[in-house]
């Protein structure tokens, strides 16, 4: 029978809806990522460039690590508004926050401008991330929900292999602060798009969200990244501002035990495979915008020009782009952690053949497309390890916590870097560089060790439903299926019987019943008496 017209117009707004869906959420990641990747060119621009002259790096990387705090630290509570309010309305106004704080980046004079500029990017961008990803995950069918995440990831290896290959150019023939016009043009574009997306769930419950929570975990985070980024020049002085950072995330601790719509959301912490997957996550940030961070330094280092670096940059996100793809369709085979041990073990490996190298080498270039791979493999690793651990009313939640560890992780290896970069502890012309290798081959360690450690584990986690049945039951069950077997194939006529069972083949089971039991010694129901059938004679083993 046709379908009638209203049977049909369902199915295509749906479809038209799932497209949309994609696009802004990939779309999202997409300029998230092209934004970091301009503030990582930038730094390289403004280090060897008179505009940065008698700047230090520490100083200079606050425009990435601008961004990256606010980021961090209301990802989660985004990610509860987006839940609690509708998604696509979170959506929204980050993108107006995002599109605004690009506008005053290009425009105002001051540094202290442009930083707060940054932060009011990074603000909107924690609005972005979660909701995106959460109106995926809300709106389409389980069936597609891996597949979207591994879109969503590998979006944003495409907005890094463009802006590294574009923005070569636009801060050669413009400036520095043309960097950032591509993600002002994007962000308006998708505002509009975000009219053809449905509104997404939303939950009943009421009240405001705990802003004073996410205020102070931003100013924890704020001063671990300050104490990193000083702690060679302030000395001892910085453990006061480690206990600082301590007192501030604790207090943001104590406000999500007792508010009603927290700014943590500790649910998910209860949760040990989630746990698993942000600590990946954390490691996977710290790596990932440490090298990001170190590509640009070292090439401008040795004089390349800005043409020539993004040159040499593409490779590593042709790499990213096409492995995050490929990982996509790989996690249900080797798993989320099977994922991360593989992406570590890539990229800690290229961090060691470049430091083999005096130079950039064939050899070289090898091991940056290798650490694309690797890079290309742990996102969708961990993105599918933190998502998929939370139960679907909290996947925004869960999407804003893991982003938030990766931008916790990524703020800390940015500042580690930089301090290692100006303050070497080896030796030789490229000391500072080479330090920073070291750190992210020590960072890939310890996340593959913990990717590793979760693929071994043979403990399940508590939240999953597991029947376990000991081998005694097992044997007690299959002797009661025997008896009851014999019981009921002697109560049929003899013409209807199952023919007698081969000894060498095993005994024939069948739907049986009776009464003759009898129970040995050892606990095991066996038949009283051989009773005509196949499996009268059938004896159990307890062995």
């Amino acid at each position: 029978m046709r379908s009638s017209p209203a049977a049909v117009r369902p199915t295509t707004t749906s479809r038209r809806h799932g497209v949309m869906l994609r696009l802004v959420g990939a779309g999202v990641m997409f300029t998230v990522m092209a934004d970091t990747t301009a503030t990582t060119l930038a730094v390289g621009v403004l280090k060897y460039t008179p505009a940065g002259a008698g700047m230090p790096l520490g100083d200079l990387v606050w425009l990435t690590s601008a961004a990256f705090i606010p980021i961090a630290a209301l990802l989660a509570t985004a990610g509860r508004w987006a839940d609690l309010f509708g998604r696509r309305r979170v959506l929204a106004v980050g993108l107006v926050v995002f599109v605004l704080g690009g506008i005053a980046a290009v425009t105002v004079e001051s540094w202290s401008a442009v930083l707060a500029a940054r932060a009011v990017q990074g603000a909107g961008a924690a609005a972005m991330i979660p909701a995106s990803l959460g109106l995926l995950l809300g709106e389409l069918p389980e069936s597609q929900r891996r597949g979207a995440i591994a879109l969503w990831s590998s979006a944003s290896g495409l907005g890094c292999l463009l802006m590294q290959a574009g923005g070569g150019w636009l801060a050669a023939a413009v400036g520095w602060r043309a960097l950032f016009v591509p993600d002002v043009v994007i962000g308006v574009l998708l505002l509009i798009a975000c009219l053809g997306v449905p509104a997404g769930k939303r939950g009943n419950a009421k009240g405001v969200p705990d802003v004073l929570g996410a205020w102070l975990l931003a100013a924890g985070i704020a001063v671990i990244v300050l104490a990193i980024s000083k702690a060679m020049e302030w000395g001892t002085d910085v453990l006061w501002l480690g206990l600082a950072a301590l007192a501030l995330i604790g207090g943001a601790l104590a406000q999500a035990r007792h508010h009603r719509l927290p700014a943590i959301d500790l649910a998910l912490w209860r949760r040990p495979r989630f746990v698993w997957g942000w600590l990946a996550t954390w490691g996977f940030g710290a790596l990932s915008y440490g090298l990001l961070t170190v590509q640009p330094l070292y090439l401008l280092h040795l004089g390349y020009p800005m043409l020539e670096v993004a040159m040499w940059l593409t490779p590593t996100s042709v790499a990213v782009v096409v492995t995050s793809f490929l990982a996509g369709k790989l996690v249900k085979r080797v798993g989320a952690y099977g994922l991360i041990y593989a992406g570590s073990l890539l990229c800690g490996g290229a961090c060691v053949l470049v430091m083999t190298q005096t130079g950039p080498t064939i050899w070289g270039l090898i091991a940056s497309v290798v650490a694309g791979m690797g890079v290309g493999a742990l996102a969708p690793g961990t993105s599918v390890a933190t998502t998929l651990a939370a139960h679907p009313h909290q996947y925004a939640s869960a999407v804003g916590a893991g982003t938030m560890a990766r931008m916790v992780g990524g703020a800390v290896g940015v500042a580690v870097v930089s301090v290692v970069i100006d303050h070497p502890f080896m030796t030789g012309p490229f000391a500072g560089l080479a330090g920073a290798l070291a750190m992210c081959v020590a960072i890939s360690v310890l996340t593959g060790a913990l990717a590793l450690t979760k693929v071994t584990r043979l403990r399940p986690d508590p939240g999953d439903v597991m029947v376990k049945v000991p081998r005694r039951m097992l044997l007690e069950l299959r002797m009661t299926l025997a008896t009851v077997a014999a019981e009921a194939d002697a109560l049929l006529p003899v013409e209807n019987r199952a023919p007698a069972a081969d000894p060498h083949t095993g005994p024939h089971t069948g739907p049986h019943t009776g009464p003759h039991t009898g129970t040995h010694t050892d606990g095991v129901p066996r038949p009283r008496t051989a009773e005509p059938g196949p499996l009268a004679g059938t004896r159990g083993h307890t062995n």
